[in-house]
């Protein structure tokens, strides 16, 4: 019987749920493990999108959304839900968009859903213009400087 597993993008070995140090899942080390697994299996990813339409929130951690529509599309961003994780919230989600070509997008939120006062995020024209944005309070708020990307 194996003992372990091999991720292979990853190049990590975790203990099979066979193995002496598994402990049922309930050791420091295999919830390590887990959450390897759940990086490796697409947990945290990456969208592209090609036409407009809504970006999709992730519920917990970080998500990735690539726009790509060969025209200045139109996309819409829901507001955060407020509250912990494990509460049902989304306070911490980290959201980035990113330009994959040279177009003027817009992404539009409920009213104040960005830094509680603005709702709609432009983009120049320019490839690989983004903005990160993090969930806190029902609101997105900006991490950083965005590139190429206007807040109103």
């Amino acid at each position: 019987m194996s003992h372990t597993t091999t991720l292979s993008n990853l190049n990590v070995a975790v203990p099979a749920t066979g193995a002496p140090d598994y402990g049922g899942g309930a050791t420091d080390f295999a919830l390590l493990c887990l959450a390897l697994i759940a990086i490796n299996s697409g947990f945290f990813g990456a969208a592209k999108y090609t036409a407009a339409g809504a970006i999709a929130v992730p519920a917990v951690g970080t998500a990735t959304a690539f726009l790509k529509a060969g025209s200045a599309a139109a996309m819409t961003l829901a507001a955060p839900v407020t509250g912990a994780p494990s509460a049902g919230g989304q306070d911490g989600v980290n959201l980035t968009i990113i330009a994959e070509d040279a177009y003027a997008y817009t992404v539009t939120t409920p009213a104040n859903g960005i830094v509680g006062s603005k709702h709609v995020a432009t983009w120049t024209a320019a490839v690989g213009n983004s903005i990160d944005l993090v969930a806190q309070g029902g609101a997105w708020w900006p991490a950083g400087t965005p590139a190429g990307v206007a807040l109103t």
